[in-house]
């Protein structure tokens, strides 16, 4: 398969970038550039880093990532919310080789507890706006898991783990290559007893995961090439009720949420010549969640999404053009028992169209692209957004900068959502956000020590916030709000190779994000304006280490009380965690490996009343041919 047929825009099928190499290929724009081409901040989550942390899920990935602030109501399988750069967790779009996971049933959100980490190849990150090629939910970035099958690699695995709270995982995985393709399968069974996740009682509250997978790369002639991948994932969390009597906290209850996620998408790449290609894409995604509570029936949210999208690239000397278009329909349902709030019960859809256009010209040491698109909707304003990137390479080192607009649609949960104490409302508007940022990143002193530094800004209009009291029904709904927000903040990120095997890794972030009010600027919740981590990594021919040292500092929470004045800010403590795991190949079939988390079983909350587990032991087993 030639350079330019990597294109395909919907797959996004990215190759691996390493701090201090910018020779990778990644895709960060609509047709493949080098790494060090690229005006955004990028991070790369490798096989390897995957394999040395061996964390479960992606939570503990992602503490390590400059810009990202992790939230998590509890202990394994429990939701979890990803900020980035201060952005809500549903204004950074979360794929899975080019397949939006982001649920239009849960606020559009992508729950970091659903997917386990056990078949990823590789996660990439691009921080800052990215509508302008992506769409509405890529306002603050665009995360892409990959699970691309291996060529030329024959292989079958079983791995069996266990661990704190009574947790089991069986993983297999088999990877077939082909004479013009591969193709990978895999399954993943994940159970826990869990932790209590309330500051009182003894009630745990587990989790059961279950998930198929399979991804395929198949090409018919030089010029033509089909990917294509299917993911099913049933999942069963526990959670706890609320005390609205008294404390207005968690408190223990036999609660769950069922869900079901069905993710599918096929891309056709085709090179016409050697100024031409193009691709076309299909995606689908269907999510089913039913949730028992309180209530005496069970709550049921549904939603289905599909994507259609074709490209056309063209080439010419330094010039790059692509031009994209993409429909896009969603389908919405909401069933629960009628109550003192009104009727929940309602069926909702929204289709949008979108042209999206990106032009680039690139030299050996100067890339500017620039690229804008506009959205047709019939339930909201027709709406565009735009973004330009400009990078000057000298001595080694990259100077890079982007700004651009974004336009984040409310989603149906937001309009129409209803559970205990809440109710939509059908008026949002969308919220728009002008972002832009500056930054260098290169080698210093020597090729093994790398940094990257990036500030950024971003004004926030319309923001909608979602837990706003109602004196008329004592309960909460969404509302615009009526002023700014401001995000803005300095990531840095650093790493240093020496004595061949070892390798350190420190990572820092500083937010402001605040909300303007009449009389003061207000912090946004759950964004800790102090974050960083530092990871020491050991690898040799047949093993790997890690420690990694993470930092959470103080944030604010929103707390909703039984009495006046039913919401208020509360601090949440800062915290450290330190974790350390390894691995150990001791034959070509057979490998060990293991992680203890939070060794000094220190207590922390993410969200106000959750508690967090505290220290957790796991060790597994891999058998592979």
């Amino acid at each position: 398969m030639t350079y330019k047929a990597l294109s395909a825009l919907a797959a996004l099928f990215f190759t691996s970038f390493v701090l201090a190499n910018d020779l990778e290929i990644i895709t960060v724009s609509a047709t493949p550039i080098k790494a060090s081409d690229a005006g955004s901040a990028i991070s790369i989550i490798s096989k390897e880093d995957i394999q040395e942390r061996n964390a479960v899920t992606l939570h503990g990935l992602f503490r390590e990532i400059p810009g990202f602030a992790v939230s998590q109501q509890g202990s394994l399988g429990s939701v979890g919310q990803l900020r980035v750069r201060g952005a809500e967790a549903n204004q950074v779009l979360v794929m899975l080789n080019g397949i939006e996971l982001n649920d239009p049933a849960q606020g559009s959100e992508f729950d970091l507890s659903q997917m386990s980490t056990s078949d990823i190849e590789r996660i990439e990150i691009i921080r800052g706006p990215q509508s302008a090629l992506w769409g509405s939910d890529a306002m603050a970035g665009v995360i892409n898991i990959i699970t691309s099958p291996q060529e030329d690699l024959d292989a079958f695995s079983i791995g069996v783990f266990g661990g704190s709270f009574s947790t089991s995982q069986l993983v297999l995985s088999a990877n077939k290559s082909m004479q013009n393709g591969a193709i990978k399968f895999s399954a993943d069974r994940l159970r826990s007893n869990g932790t209590n996740i309330s500051r009182q009682g003894d009630e745990d509250d587990g989790l059961e995961n279950l998930t198929f997978g399979v991804t395929g790369d198949y090409s018919t002639m030089e010029t033509l090439n089909l990917r294509y991948t299917a993911r099913f994932t049933d999942k069963k969390s526990e959670f706890d009720d609320t005390d609205y009597i008294s404390t207005g906290l968690p408190v223990d209850a036999d609660f769950w949420t069922k869900s079901r996620y069905f993710y599918s998408g096929v891309s056709l790449e085709h090179e016409v010549n050697e100024k031409i290609d193009q691709s076309i894409s299909f995606g689908y995604t269907d999510t089913d969640n039913t949730t028992r509570s309180s209530s005496p029936t069970n709550s049921i949210a549904r939603a289905t999404k599909n994507a259609l999208r074709y490209q056309l690239n063209f080439y010419e000397k330094n010039n790059t053009f692509s031009l994209l278009a993409e429909v896009e329909s969603e389908e919405f349902e909401q069933r629960g028992p009628v109550s003192f709030f009104g009727d929940p019960n309602r069926d909702e859809s929204q289709d949008t169209n979108s042209l999206a256009v990106e032009y680039r010209y690139d030299t050996s040491d100067f890339h500017l692209s620039a690229s804008a698109r506009y959205d047709g909707n019939k339930d909201f304003k027709d709406s565009s957004s735009w973004r330009v990137t400009s990078v000057v390479e000298r001595s080694g080192k990259t100077y890079y900068g982007s700004i651009g607009t974004s336009v984040k649609n409310p989603s149906f949960s937001e309009r129409f959502g209803f559970f205990t104490n809440f109710f939509g409302n059908p008026n949002l508007k969308p919220e728009q956000s002008l972002h832009w940022e500056i930054g260098i990143r290169g080698s210093f002193f020597s090729d093994d020590i790398g940094v990257s530094a990036t500030y950024f800004n971003a004004d926030l209009k319309d923001e909608i916030n979602g837990f706003v009291y109602d004196p008329m029904t004592g309960g909460f709904t969404s509302s615009n709000i009526e002023d700014s927000s401001e995000r803005s903040g300095l990531e840095l990120e650093a790493s240093y190779r020496f004595m061949e095997a070892w390798n350190l890794k420190a990572t820092y972030t500083y937010l402001d994000a605040s909300q303007e009010s009449s009389s003061s600027e207000v912090r946004e919740v759950r964004r800790p304006m102090h974050s960083g981590a530092i990871a020491l990594k050991r690898t040799v021919s047949n093993a790997g280490t890690s420690l990694v040292i993470s930092y959470t500092g103080e944030q604010v929470d929103d707390f909703f009380p039984p009495y006046p004045p039913y919401q208020e800010k509360v601090d949440l403590k800062p915290f450290t965690t330190v974790d350390i795991a390894g691995y150990l190949n001791i034959s070509e079939k057979l490998s060990v490996n293991g992680r203890v988390g939070n060794i000094f079983d220190k207590r922390y909350e993410q969200v106000y009343g959750y508690v967090s587990p505290g220290i957790e032991c796991h060790i597994g087993l891999r058998l592979h041919w």
